[in-house]
């Protein structure tokens, strides 16, 4: 399940590039990069990491969990991400089995995702961020704090 994240291709539009400058920035062929953009193709953690880095924001932000542009410098971590998995899953008191179902992912896929056996698919990650109004950037390692940052007036 891809997602079509509308933020991506704003950002892109109003810093006046085109799709094939940020093919180019990926190191990705031209190709590649308008299939994640659209919302086609599933974009990989990876690249999604490298577009907060490129665009200064938060991935929160990049993918319109936030309002908040923030900045979090520090690189994913795969480490970081299967263990907030597990924490995630203890805070809320929940069973591998229980926090699949709710997810629709089953306990073996679920499993596999926090003992870091297969690294999380991003649109799973977003699925798990939106359900349990947590941050990305949380999940990812590069932020501490766990809340979705809400910009107010």
């Amino acid at each position: 399940m891809a997602i079509f994240f509308k933020r991506i291709h704003d950002l892109r539009v109003d810093n006046d590039l085109k799709q094939k400058d940020i093919a180019k920035f990926l190191k990705v062929n031209v190709n590649t990069y308008p299939h994640w953009e659209s919302g086609m193709y599933e974009m990989p953690i990876e690249i999604v990491d490298k577009l907060s880095e490129f665009y200064n924001c938060s991935v929160d932000y990049l993918t319109g969990l936030s309002n908040e542009r923030g900045c979090f410098k520090k690189v994913y971590n795969d480490q970081d991400i299967f263990m907030r998995l597990k924490r995630l899953r203890k805070d809320n008191h929940l069973s591998q089995s229980e926090i699949g179902h709710r997810l629709g992912l089953g306990q073996m896929n679920y499993s596999r995702y926090e003992t870091g056996k297969v690294l999380i698919p991003f649109s799973k990650l977003y699925l798990i961020a939106k359900t349990f109004n947590i941050s990305l950037d949380y999940l990812l390692g590069k932020n501490d704090d766990s809340k979705i940052k809400i910009l107010t007036h």
